[in-house]
């Protein structure tokens, strides 16, 4: 395709492109160029692995290819990827659990050894704690602290009340505060 084709989708509304992809692949091209880093992202914030982030974010754009006929539209293509995307990686965390392959990517320390053990000790036990988190507190919890998502924009992703997404993140944050409670 001509450069002039590439600026024609360029133009194009995400919804536009979803409708072109029937009689032209490349649309679909251009939907994955614009969201591949968003679901990138989304995925790398649940798996926490950059290897296996990519690997559910090509499965997602496959799944969203897959499921094109079905999209209705009602959700913005965002979202939809979105939720594809943390459905995936929320499935390839829980066959990790199931089959653990590798450990949780240390966290960075500085100071002596002693501070580091420490460190490292807190950080895991707060990893743990994280996962032990119910999915509905977790996600809105990731998004905010790791994703730095404002809480409009989680509730618009998770397609939540705004109000809601602030009371699964207070809530959230109070689990973790009594989970950390020996570490104060």
């Amino acid at each position: 395709m001509s450069r002039t084709g590439y600026a024609a989708y360029e133009a194009m509304t995400d919804i536009e492109l979803v409708a072109a992809v029937e009689s032209d692949l490349e649309a679909f091209g251009e939907l994955i160029r614009r969201h591949q880093d968003f679901v990138y992202g989304a995925a790398l914030r649940v798996v926490r692995n950059p290897v296996l982030a990519q690997d559910v974010a090509q499965d997602a754009f496959i799944r969203a290819y897959r499921a094109l006929p079905d999209f209705r539209g009602q959700a913005a293509v965002r979202s939809w990827l979105y939720r594809i995307a943390t459905n995936l990686a929320l499935n390839a965390v829980q066959r990790r659990r199931e089959y653990p392959a590798e450990s949780l990517p240390e966290a960075e320390v500085t100071g002596g050894p002693e501070r580091e053990a420490v460190r490292g000790d807190m950080a895991e036990h707060l990893r743990a704690a994280i996962e032990e988190l119910p999915e509905e507190l977790k996600q809105p919890l990731v998004l905010r602290e790791y994703g730095y998502h404002s809480y409009q924009e989680i509730a618009d992703e998770l397609e939540l009340p705004l109000n809601t997404v602030r009371t699964r993140i207070l809530r959230a944050r109070r689990a973790l505060r009594a989970a950390m409670e020996e570490w104060r």
